[in-house]
Order: structure tokens, then sequence, then C-alpha cells
């Protein structure tokens, strides 16, 4: 036979063959892979990811749940009020805002920025907790009335003198540092938030979410150094960082080097869990001064039980998106309980 005669044939026979053999053969059912320790429904390792810009002027709410709930400028407000009966004043540390109390009452006379010193600013506790702001409760006896000196940073000077602290709304004056008049606010409470925000150049601005949508904000805010100078003085740093939702929220910290994998429930319970909202705050990474390369200690593990009562393990793995730019921590986090 021709020898292309006998591959043709030899050829025939083998795909007849093979499709002899595949119809002889039962239909297999895919083979499904066993589930990996701790990947189960909703107690599967998550992963998540903000940009807050190479410049850090971005801050973003997240939600355990729901991921990220709002992006907007830190630097869009100045100072806050709380919603809650406990009336506060707290100042945007990211954006460096401080008070300056002059003692004085008429507005009008409060024209330079004579009170601003060092030794009369007045900033919050970064904790974020009841009474640590830097005015502490407001009180009408103490504070209704004064004229305080707000700096918001690159030279510009503004005052405030609260006029009324109501149990439904703050009533104020406010105005450049130079004007005589000012104009008179109305900041209603909704306690849906847990604060409302005030710009000395916008006026009223929303910022946060409902206070039930989110669980922590990374955001640019200032960290204290208390009696760190050589005077003895507190030493005020801009930082980058997580901060806790202060409603029905509280975190801690393992620094033990568990396997972030294998750290369980019964492990957790040996933490004690606070309301501080800067528990976690910024020391998740560190920057190398020569190289201004930041690395990500990605052995921290951290628990944050949020307003539903669950309690969450979370790390930083990242700092870096895929471009290599920096601003954009990328975080692991799981459900314990």
């Amino acid at each position: 036979m021709h020898p292309m005669k006998n591959m043709r044939f030899s050829l025939s026979l083998f795909v007849c063959a093979a499709l002899l053999f595949s119809a002889c053969m039962k239909e297999e059912k895919p083979y499904a892979l066993p589930p990996v320790p701790g990947q189960e429904g909703d107690f599967k390792v998550q992963h998540g990811q903000v940009n807050m810009g190479e410049n850090y002027e971005t801050q973003v709410y997240y939600s355990f749940d729901k991921g990220i709930v709002r992006y907007g400028g830190y630097q869009d407000w100045d100072i806050s009020f709380t919603t809650s009966e406990v009336p506060e004043l707290w100042m945007n540390g990211g954006k460096g805002v401080l008070l300056y109390p002059t003692g004085k009452k008429d507005y009008a006379t409060v024209l330079s920025s004579e009170a601003v010193t060092l030794s009369n600013r007045v900033y919050d506790n970064p904790n974020g907790l009841e009474g640590e702001s830097g005015l502490g409760i407001l009180s009408a006896a103490e504070h209704v009335g004064e004229v305080f000196i707000a700096d918001i940073g690159d030279g510009f000077y503004y005052k405030i003198q609260l006029k009324e602290i109501a149990s439904s709304a703050y009533v104020f004056k406010a105005g450049p540092l130079e004007s005589t008049l000012g104009q008179e606010y109305t900041l209603d409470k909704d306690e849906e938030y847990n604060f409302v925000f005030f710009s000395f150049e916008k006026g009223v601005v929303k910022v946060e979410p409902p206070k039930t949508d989110w669980d922590f904000i990374i955001t640019r805010y200032r960290h204290v150094y208390y009696g760190h100078n050589s005077d003895g003085s507190d030493e005020l740093y801009p930082v980058n960082g997580l901060l806790t939702n202060p409603y029905k929220t509280s975190s801690g910290k393992d620094t033990l080097r568990y396997d972030f994998y294998e750290f369980s429930t019964e492990q957790a319970a040996a933490y004690t869990l606070y309301p501080a909202r800067d528990v976690i705050g910024f020391d998740w990474k560190t920057v190398n001064i020569n190289t201004g390369q930041y690395k990500v200690h990605d052995w921290k593990i951290f628990l944050i039980k949020d307003q539903h009562e669950r309690l969450w393990k979370l790390r930083f793995v990242d700092f870096y998106d895929e471009n290599n730019k920096k601003g954009s921590p990328k975080f692991e986090f799981q459900r314990l309980q």
C-alpha cells in the first residue's frame, strides 16, 4: 500500500477508536474542591484597598460589610460638633486646626492674633473619647460668649463665638479675624450622624456618612506626643492612619506576631478592646527617612468589635497601589465571631 494511503488509514482508525471510547465513557461531574480553612460563608478572609492619594488629600470611610462607603477631602472641614447629649467641639487636626481662647466676650473687639501663642493653643486628644476634646465638654457658663481664634493653617485666622448650646442645635457667630460683624450659624443636631461639620470658608458642610453605615475611617489626623519636647511641651504631628467609628465600636491590637490566618477567637479573647478611636492609629507602617519608602508591618494584627457586636481581625499588607504610588493602604480582614 502506498505510504500516504497507509497513513490516512491509520489516522481514520485512531479517530474512530477515540470517538467510540468517548461515547462509552460516563459523563464526569465536576469535582468540588474542599473549602480552605477560614474561607467559609460570612467568615471568609476578605481584602480591601483605599486610595488616599500620594499627598493623602482624601479620607475614606469603610465598612466591613459594604467596603468603601464614602470618599472625601480631609480638608473639607475645620471643626465639628457632637450630636449626642454631650456637647463637644472637635478640631480637624489633620488640617492643623487650633483654637486659642481670648478671654474676651466682645466679638467686635477681637481683631488681632495677639492671643495666638504656643502656651495658649488648644487641641484635641486623638483618642476621640468623651471629654477629651480641646475645650472639653461644652458648658454655657464656661464657653458661651467667649471669643476663640481659630487657626486653620497657612496663616489663615478666623474667630468663633458660641451663642447657644441647645439640646437640638449649636448657635454661634463666626467670620474672618479682621471682621467686626461675623455671621450667625445654626448647626442642627442629627443623631443619625456622629458629628455636624463646619468650614470657616464654606459654612456648614456634609462630611461623614450616617454613623450606622461605617466601621472606620482612613484619614490624615493629628497625633500628640505628650511631653515630648525638651521643655516638656507636647509635639503635634500630622499622621495618616485608621480611626474607628466612635459609635459603639472598640478596638485592640496584638503584638505577639501570631499568624494572621491562624489567629483565632480564643486567642482574641485574651485581648482588651478599647473605645479610643486611635488604638489602631498609624504605626502599622514605618518610613525609611533616607529613601522615603514605606514598609508595612503585616505581622501586626488588629481587632475591631463593630456596632453589631461582631468581632473582626485586620492587618495591613501594603501601602502602594499597582503603579507603586504611595497612599493606597491595602488590608485583609476576617470576621471571628
